[in-house]
């Protein structure tokens, strides 16, 4: 690693050590408690993670009501059935009450075969990148998934960034004071970036990217080049950057007030200074 990037890891630590767990809202994982059963945290972690789009405090609103809904076990719910009469008040976006539910029962059967997420992800395929799409293939049970469910659990193999499993990942693999590391058998040196519009924008900015558009493709690329910079741990960045856009301090046109208070700002390529 030479100079440059040394001095880019180090602005990015900095950036990592600034937005801790204080700047979680609004954001889905301020939702899925901390504390409780492994198995019921995983599973509001999947549901918060599903439906992780769209306007951040929305998304808060949304998936604490589909957790309350569920009650304090969720899986136990799950499990019983006893989900099915109820969200009657569920609509968010373009998903309806019968697609959650649709949702649930793909849930259900996932449980019923493999006992845990955890154990479905690492049952279908050799690497990361088929876990993703063998995964995603658990929820494909119709030959012709609506595009609203195909929606909520993306696969690879169709382009798609995959930022909603990969951020449930980070969740479920990292352990610091943010993320929860309840899983064991992945590891987090296979992550990839949960790659959002913020952390596409700003990582283009700090040239670990080439600018373009939201893909797996980018995203197996910035991770790439984040791991060189940490190869234990490449996405560790992740919520730090996705932070600065979301909070605004690096909005999509650069302003100078906000650059010269940026930790990065001798490594943007967008500065307004």
């Amino acid at each position: 690693m030479g100079g440059k990037e040394r001095s880019l890891k180090a602005g990015l630590e900095k950036l990592y050590r600034l937005f801790d767990r204080s700047f979680i809202s609004p954001d889905p994982l301020e939702c899925v408690p901390a504390r409780g059963r492994k198995k019921d945290i995983a599973l509001s972690a999947f549901i918060a993670s599903v439906f992780a789009y769209g306007r951040a405090d929305l998304i808060v609103k949304n998936v604490n009501y589909i957790l309350a809904e569920l009650g304090p076990k969720p899986l136990d719910t799950l499990v019983a059935g006893g989900y099915s009469g109820r969200f009657r008040l569920f609509r968010y976006r373009f998903h309806k009450r019968a697609d959650l539910l649709w949702l649930l029962d793909r849930l259900r059967e996932i449980y019923s075969e493999y006992g845990s997420l955890e154990k479905a992800f690492v049952a279908n395929g050799s690497n990361h990148t088929d876990r993703l799409k063998g995964f995603s293939k658990l929820f494909s049970n119709e030959k012709q998934l609506k595009s609203t469910r195909a929606f909520l659990v993306p696969s690879p193999a169709n382009g798609s960034a995959c930022k909603r499993m990969n951020l449930f990942l980070r969740w479920m693999v990292r352990k610091d004071g943010l993320d929860l590391g309840l899983w064991k058998h992945v590891s987090q040196s296979e992550l990839i970036i949960p790659l959002d519009v913020h952390v596409n924008r700003i990582a283009a900015r700090l040239g670990l990217v080439r600018k373009g558009p939201e893909n797996f493709a980018r995203a197996l690329e910035l991770t790439d080049n984040l791991r060189a910079m940490n190869p234990e741990d490449p996405i560790r960045y992740d919520f730090a950057i996705c932070t600065l856009g979301k909070l605004g301090h690096c909005a999509k046109n650069a302003v100078r007030e906000k650059c010269i208070q940026c930790v990065l700002k001798n490594h943007c390529t967008d500065s307004a200074l």
